[in-house]
């Protein structure tokens, strides 16, 4: 499917295919696809990946378009299908910017475009008005999800100085999982605005310092969150590793101490019953439960001497 906007002084509405300066690809089959390639003469493989949760950010510019001056620019977005898997959730945006045209491809199944013209419809007045506010949108949306996952990280800090059970290990590896994909589409992302914030042409169309300002501080704020929350969960992984130690020495303790335990009547039993010239009161039917008396006794003195020794000493 192809969608037609039209970006003018008060805002941005849809409008006929004639009279669009605004295209969008959502859905849209491979038909529609190789027909806005071919109408405005774009890279044959420009949305190759654009249904790939791990497709590359980048800014460049294109050469031998239908337009005089064109650049493309691909971002990720973060869906809100909390449900779905993180790469199904990696959504890329591609943009492709002309001075008086711009064409937008989302994945399938995307809502990205109807919500940011629901926030800022009124707002987009100009091409780099609608890019940079879909990245201040994008960049809300990691800034949401890695508050979210602060709720999951103090949970498994508080499950790691309790517990070590697979399920609470499985959690763990999920959320570093999902880290890890965000560090790296963050960090990946951060060089493409970098260099597009760099563009003297770009930000003097903007003519929005505010705005700029806004995403800036959005990404900064992304970026510490997750460095942070790497960071605690590794700590919270080594406190894992470490409850999971203290556990096994605490049982290898008891399973020494229970076999010095067992070792002291089979010692006495066993030296009583060496055949070294007699077996000593053989001939009185209370040997015996003496010998397992004196065993029990001993057992028992034992046991509760290693009950109340301190081994951290």
């Amino acid at each position: 499917m192809i969608d037609h906007y039209l970006i003018q002084p008060d805002g941005v509405t849809t409008t006929s295919r004639d009279n669009a300066n605004w295209i969008v690809l959502q859905d849209a089959s491979d038909d529609e696809t190789q027909q806005v390639i071919d109408t405005y003469e774009l890279p044959a493989n420009i949305f190759d990946n654009a249904n790939e949760g791990v497709e590359v950010s980048e800014l460049k510019k294109l050469k031998h378009t239908r337009f005089a001056t064109s650049y493309s620019l691909v971002l990720t977005n973060l869906s809100a299908a909390t449900d779905d898997s993180i790469e199904e959730r990696l959504e890329p945006l591609s943009f492709v910017v002309t001075d008086q045209f711009l064409i937008t491809y989302v994945c399938q199944d995307s809502t990205f475009i109807e919500r940011l013209l629901e926030q800022h419809a009124t707002e987009i007045t100009s091409n780099e008005l609608l890019v940079s506010y879909a990245i201040l949108e994008i960049y809300e949306h990691y800034v949401m999800e890695l508050t979210a996952l602060k709720t999951t990280i103090d949970e498994l800090d508080q499950a790691a100085r309790e517990t070590t059970r697979n399920d609470e290990l499985f959690r763990l590896a999920n959320t570093q999982r999902t880290m890890v994909f965000l560090d790296q589409t963050l960090q990946d992302q951060a060089k493409t605005l970098e260099a597009m914030f760099n563009n003297d042409d770009y930000l003097q169309k903007l003519n929005n310092e505010a705005l700029q300002y806004d995403i800036e501080l959005q990404q900064r704020y992304a970026d510490k969150l997750v460095r942070t929350y790497r960071d605690l969960l590794e700590t919270i992984g080594g406190l894992f590793s470490d409850m999971m130690d203290n556990r096994l020495n605490h049982l290898m303790k008891y399973l020494d101490s229970a076999g010095l335990i067992i070792s002291i009547p089979a010692l006495i039993t066993g030296i009583w019953g060496m055949n070294t010239g007699g077996l000593p009161g053989e001939d009185s039917p209370m040997t015996f439960m003496i010998v397992i008396g004196l065993s029990a006794v001993l057992a028992i003195v034992a046991g509760v001497h290693l009950k109340n020794k301190d081994f951290s000493e």
